[in-house]
C-alpha cells in the first residue's frame, strides 16, 4: 500500500494511514427505523476519527425515506417548523395529503390531523408562529392550477411557501425555493439534530461560541453581497439583523459536521448542537461512542442525565438560547464561553450493557 502524505487522507475509505476503522457492532433495537444504516456508519466512523462522543436527537421516522430524493431537502436552521407524523385525508375531497415526514403548515386545512398528539400539535403551532414572525414565509402566492402560480419568484428574504396547489398530493407541506423559482421548489424533510459533540479526552468542560448566520443562501443578505462574516455588527441594517439566525457550536463541531455530511452524501447536519443552547435533558438520543463500535439509544430524561453524570464526568449544559427568569437569554457573542471543569477523560471503554438505560442490540452479520 502506498503511503499518503499528511493532510491527504481519503475520508471515504476505511483505511487511514496505518489505522483501520472499526466496525459498528451495536445499535439501538429500532435504529434502522430512525436513521439510514449508511448514516449510522457515518456517525460511528466520525466519532472514532475525531475521538468524540456524538449524541443525535431522534428524527421523525417518516422523514428517512425522503433523504437524498430529488425534490426534497433537509430542514435547515432557517426554519424550526415541525415535521408531520401522519398523512392527512383532506375533508371534502377524495385525496390524502402525503405530508408524513415533511415540514408542514399546521394552520392549513386539516393539517391539525397530521400530528399524533395534542402536545405535538401545540408544539408545531408554537414553532410555526415563530417561523411566520421571522418573515421568511411568503403568503403572497396563489395558484390558478397546479402549474400556474401567481408569481414565479418569491420576494427577497422569503424563500418559503405552503403548497396549496389544487389536488396536490402533498397539500399543506412547506416548500422552499432554492433559487430556481417556485415551480422547482423542494419539500423539506427532517434533518439530523446533534444533541452534543463531546471530546472524549475532556468531557467535563463544555465550551461554546455563538455565531450569526444568514437565514438562507438566497436571502437578501447574500443578494446584497453581504454576509454576517463580512459585515460589522454596527453596520448591519435592521433587515439584515432580522434575517440572521444564532448558531451555537463547540470547538470540534465544524470538523465533525463536514465529515458527517460528506460520508452521508447529503448535508443532514446543518446547525449547532442542542446542549449548547438549551438546558434540558428531556430528549431521546442515539449515542455513538468514540470507539467507533458501539451505538445505543437513551430514551428517557433520567437515562440521558445519568449518562452525563457518569460517562461524561458530570458535564454541564449551556442555556444561551432559551433563557429563564434566573438566567436571561444570551444574544450573539464572539468569544468562547465555558461551563464545567476538567476532571479526566470520559469512560470511553465502558460497554453499553453497563450504562443505565442504554437500549441496544448486537448487529448481526
Amino acid at each position: 500500500m502506498s503511503r499518503m502524505s499528511a493532510g491527504t487522507y481519503d475520508h471515504t475509505k476505511a483505511v487511514q494511514g496505518q489505522m483501520i476503522a472499526p466496525t459498528l457492532r451495536t445499535h439501538a433495537p429500532d435504529a434502522d427505523r430512525v436513521m439510514r444504516r449508511q448514516d449510522q456508519l457515518a456517525f460511528a466512523y466520525t466519532a472514532w476519527w475525531f475521538h468524540v462522543f456524538i449524541l443525535v436527537r431522534r428524527s421523525n421516522p417518516e422523514s428517512i425515506k425522503y433523504i437524498g430524493q430529488t425534490g426534497f431537502i433537509p430542514k435547515g436552521p432557517d426554519t424550526k417548523a415541525k415535521t408531520a407524523q401522519k398523512n392527512v385525508a383532506i375533508e371534502g375531497t377524495r385525496w390524502v395529503s402525503e405530508v408524513a415526514g415533511l415540514v408542514c403548515n399546521p394552520t392549513a386545512a386539516a393539517m391539525r390531523l397530521a400530528y399524533t398528539t395534542p402536545k405535538k400539535y401545540d408544539s408545531a403551532m408554537k414553532e410555526w408562529k415563530k417561523f411566520v414572525a421571522s418573515g421568511r414565509h411568503c403568503d403572497d402566492l396563489e395558484w390558478k392550477d397546479a402549474s400556474t402560480p401567481s408569481r414565479f419568484y418569491l420576494p427577497m428574504g422569503q424563500p418559503f411557501f405552503t403548497d396549496t396547489r389544487p389536488g396536490s398530493k402533498r397539500y399543506g407541506a412547506l416548500m422552499k425555493d432554492t433559487g430556481r423559482g417556485v415551480i422547482h421548489a423542494s419539500y423539506i424533510h427532517g434533518d439530523y439534530d446533534l444533541f452534543a459533540v463531546v471530546p472524549a479526552d475532556n468531557p467535563g468542560v463544555n465550551i461554546v461560541v455563538s455565531e450569526q448566520h444568514a437565514s438562507s443562501p438566497w436571502s437578501h443578505l447574500n443578494r446584497a453581497g453581504k454576509t454576517p462574516a463580512a459585515t460589522e455588527e454596527s453596520e448591519k441594517s435592521p433587515q439584515q439583523k432580522a434575517q440572521e439566525i444564532p448558531n451555537f457550536r463547540g470547538q470540534k463541531f465544524i470538523d465533525v459536521q463536514n465529515m458527517l455530511n460528506r460520508r452521508m452524501g447529503v448535508p443532514m447536519v446543518l446547525h449547532g448542537s442542542q446542549e449548547k443552547a438549551v438546558n434540558s435533558f428531556d430528549e431521546e438520543v442515539d449515542v455513538f461512542m468514540p470507539n467507533g463500535m458501539d451505538s445505543f439509544a437513551l430514551l428517557t430524561e433520567a437515562a440521558l442525565c445519568g449518562f452525563y453524570d457518569t460517562v461524561l464526568r458530570g458535564r454541564k449544559l449551556h442555556n444561551f438560547m432559551a433563557g429563564t427568569e434566573a438566567e436571561a437569554r444570551r444574544e450573539h457573542f464572539g468569544l468562547w464561553q465555558q461551563v464545567g471543569v476538567a476532571n479526566g477523560p470520559g469512560l470511553i471503554h465502558i460497554s453499553p450493557r453497563d450504562i443505565p438505560g442504554a437500549q441496544f442490540v448486537q448487529i448481526s452479520g
